[in-house]
């Protein structure tokens, strides 16, 4: 029969790793570092948008005049109404 065995359970735990503190330099280029990617990103998402304004300007344009001509046949409609409906009114007095 086997014995069993006293063991060190410090053995097993892991030890922890030394921390290398950062120096201000390595800090600040990390800090540019994400500060370009932002910036970039912003620029790319800016000329995206452009580009999307650019091509779809003649459609919105052609949208804006469709909807100033139907607000204006409307407006004639609306005032032709009213005129046929003012000389009735002033025929039957």
């Amino acid at each position: 029969m086997m014995k069993p065995k006293l063991t060190n359970f410090a053995d097993f735990i892991e030890k922890p790793k030394p921390v290398i503190p950062k120096t201000k330099y390595q800090v600040q280029q990390e800090i540019n570092w994400y500060l370009n990617i932002s910036i970039f990103l912003v620029i790319v998402i800016g000329l995206y948008f452009l580009y999307q304004r650019y091509k779809f300007k003649e459609y919105h344009e052609q949208l804006t005049q469709q909807k100033i001509k139907q607000f204006d046949e409307y407006l004639n409609e609306f005032y032709i109404d009213d005129m046929i409906n003012q000389s009735k009114n002033n025929n039957t007095m």
